[in-house]
């Protein structure tokens, strides 16, 4: 041990005893080792000789209040050394709560400072709505940004008391004797100001919403939508290729083939058209002209602009070319198509084909479920990454649907050659003909299974699941 040490573990033990008295006694010990090493004794016989502090601070405290319980009285206190053990729970305890009062610390102090931003923001674009004449949604667009200060104010707050709670913690697993001082009065001001905007920008923002007779269609201005109707001059394909919208493949009533979409001037959309090939962009997406959208229109413009996403291509009962339509983000649906190849494909985004008749159909999307109803063709393809598939009287020469997480379910299916796959998913229902009539190859990793495998049949079934059960029914 070295005399520091010595000094420090006194000190601590003597926790309770005033200072003055606590340093005569801490510096007696220091002249009296500093004595016995100039007596030419080793460190380890020095200490060897003294006692514990632990034990000095205890003589001390004994011959200072002799009577029973006079050292509590006068506040003094050994601290005593914990158990290795107790040290070990504690130690881990702590190191656990700082780490959830450090998270929740960066957490709130980032909600304040993104609050904070966000106030500013709106109340920068609602000038646009009051030079516009729209009072009502000016003054609840200020009820918005007031009451995102004041979020922003409250957030702050407890973001400066977990801050204290994290110092006493770590006071008190150090070991220091320094008491956490009074929280400023500041702190309570901020905390009373910020509860005081909330309750104002709330009153004020349903005030005025009332004046809209609570209808949200009306907290932004929707006047003015633009409705395009593209006439596309097809012959045996068509490749449509948009990057967020919502496409809808229709009959139309009358021999000619357009695309119907939707925009605001203030954000036009892209379209182009050449050798078959239609393109529809989402329009100018950069910083300012989002800016402007919300400057004339209000932040809540998104609550009225959902049918914005969407568009409707209409395909004339004389064609029976390839369609191929291709989604960045959002769905596909396909109704009533009778052609030679249907190619239908979107990351994020259901797909559904209903009433398709097709020599090749193939439906495939990386985030979103897969819905076929009454398709026929000579090979039909499903995939998915994320989503489940439901065929339901699907018919086909060959028929796949394969899925990483999600279940198949299959209802009347008819084909020669059926492969189902999934890897977290349950596959279930029924297929026309008999068990008989099929070479069956089925493979489960965890879960149940009615099948088991065989040889002899004209047709093959294929099954494979990675955890999840299989319960397939013949209808033959």
């Amino acid at each position: 041990m070295k005399k520091k040490t010595y000094l420090k573990a006194l000190a601590r033990a003597l926790r309770g005893v005033p200072a003055r008295e606590r340093e005569d006694l801490v510096s007696y010990y220091d002249e009296l080792i500093e004595d016995l090493f100039e007596q030419g004794k080793s460190p380890r016989e020095v200490f060897a000789e003294l006692e514990p502090p632990e034990k000095v601070a205890e003589n001390y405290l004994r011959d200072l209040a002799p009577e029973s319980g006079a050292d509590e009285k006068r506040g003094y206190h050994v601290r005593r050394k914990p158990s290795l053990f107790a040290r070990i729970l504690f130690g881990t305890l702590a190191a656990v709560a700082t780490t959830v009062l450090a998270s929740l610390i960066l957490a709130f102090a980032a909600s304040a400072l993104a609050l904070a931003v966000a106030g500013v923001y709106i109340l920068a674009v609602s000038f646009g709505l009051l030079f516009a004449g729209h009072a009502a949604l000016f003054f609840a667009q200020i009820g918005m940004a007031v009451s995102s200060f004041a979020l922003g104010m409250l957030f702050e707050v407890l973001t400066l008391v977990l801050a204290r709670l994290l110092a006493g913690m770590w006071r008190l697993v150090t070991g220091s004797g320094k008491r956490s001082k009074p929280m400023k009065k500041g702190v309570w001001r901020i905390a009373i100001a910020g509860g005081a905007m909330l309750l104002a920008g709330g009153i004020l923002f349903t005030a005025c919403f009332g004046a809209l007779r609570f209808d949200s269609q009306k907290l932004a201005v929707g006047e003015g939508i633009a409705v395009h109707g593209e006439t596309l001059d097809i012959s045996d394909a068509l490749s449509l290729q948009a990057d967020n919208f919502s496409v809808a493949v229709k009959r139309s009533e009358d021999e000619t083939c357009k695309l119907v979409y939707r925009d605001f001037p203030e954000s036009p959309r892209r379209f182009a058209f050449e050798n078959g090939k239609a393109t529809l962009g989402s329009g100018d997406q950069i910083f300012s002209a989002s800016f402007e959208l919300q400057w004339r229109r209000g932040i809540f413009i998104g609550l009225i602009s959902e049918d914005l996403h969407e568009a409707e291509l209409y395909l004339p009962a004389s064609f029976s070319g390839k369609l191929d339509v291709q989604v960045a983000t959002g769905s596909i649906s396909v109704a009533d198509l009778e052609c030679s190849e249907l190619v239908a494909e979107t990351k994020t985004g259901e797909v559904c084909l209903d009433k398709v008749t097709a020599e090749t159909v193939s439906a495939t999307t990386k985030t979103g479920a897969i819905e076929l109803k009454d398709v026929t063709g000579t090979r039909v393809s499903v995939s998915t990454a994320t989503g489940a598939i439901e065929l339901k009287d699907v018919a086909g020469t060959r028929v796949s649907a394969s899925t990483s997480t999600g279940a198949i379910e299959i209802s009347g299916l008819d084909a020669d050659d059926i492969s189902l796959r999934t890897s977290t998913g349950s596959v279930g229902g029924t297929i026309l003909g008999s068990e008989a009539d099929y070479t069956v190859e089925v493979e489960v990793g965890t879960g149940a299974c009615n099948l088991h495998d065989r040889q002899g049949g004209e047709k093959r079934l294929e099954v494979r699941v990675g955890t999840g059960s299989i319960d397939i029914k013949f209808l033959g």
